[in-house]
């Protein structure tokens, strides 16, 4: 009875060995491919950068030397008014699209002018309310910056699109080493545990797990929608 005991004991120790031999292994593993999505999401920035850059530089001369001839040409055949001018929101368009794809504005003043910056680019011309609320007590790192950066765009541009919401707040505090973004609407909201994952929200959640950030979703029906982020630094 004895032996039989200690064989048990040996055995369900073993089991517990493997099972924590087990456990490691899928935390390294689980830590690999974070490391692995925080690379890819690296390596997109930079490309973005890169478009953004040609965009600039590229398209966009391309279009003021356009719009400065079209121009010319209109002083004197007022028939031409109407080339130049569509000409002319085309730059508006490429430089806009150049300025959303990679905001140096982030990387010269920092994540609080940045999301200033983009709240008055989305929604001065909008008839809507708009508040961006944002008290930091320190410098944020530049992949936090852009993790936050990139779910505040998301997040303002989808509520922009679909929302059909009147009053959008943007909220950003940092309590110790913990920052949190709140994005808050009063729109048509949706039914968030039923609704199918688009591509926005898809990304949005996707981000945040690369950077072991929380990010929650709370939508109803008619009752608008507040999106959360909570980062540890």
């Amino acid at each position: 009875m004895k032996r039989s005991d200690d064989e048990q004991a040996a055995l369900i120790e073993r089991i517990r060995q493997q099972q924590d031999e087990l456990k490691r292994r899928l935390d390294e593993e689980q830590i690999n491919l974070r490391e692995l999505a925080r690379r890819l999401w690296a390596q997109q920035e930079s490309e973005k950068a890169r478009l953004s850059r040609e965009l600039h530089d590229g398209v966009g001369q391309l279009l003021t030397g356009l719009t400065r001839r079209l121009q010319g040409i209109a002083d004197t055949d007022p028939q031409f008014q109407e080339l130049h001018d569509i000409a002319e929101m085309a730059l508006a368009d490429v430089r806009q699209l150049s300025r959303m794809m990679s905001p140096t504005i982030l990387d010269d003043l920092g994540l609080k002018p940045a999301l200033k910056w983009l709240c008055r680019n989305l929604f001065a011309a909008e008839d809507m309310n708009y508040a961006c609320d944002i008290t930091l007590k320190s410098d944020i790192p530049k992949e936090r910056a852009i993790l936050v950066f990139r779910i505040a765009q998301e997040a303002l541009v989808n509520a922009l699109k679909h929302s059909q919401a009147d009053t959008i707040t943007l909220n950003l505090g940092q309590h110790h080493q913990v920052i949190r973004l709140d994005i808050i609407d009063n729109g048509v909201g949706f039914d968030s545990e039923n609704v199918e994952r688009g591509i926005g929200m898809s990304s949005m959640l996707d981000r945040a797990s690369a950077f072991d950030a929380e990010l929650t979703i709370q939508a109803r029906p008619q009752q608008g929608t507040h999106i959360t982020l909570t980062v540890a630094l």
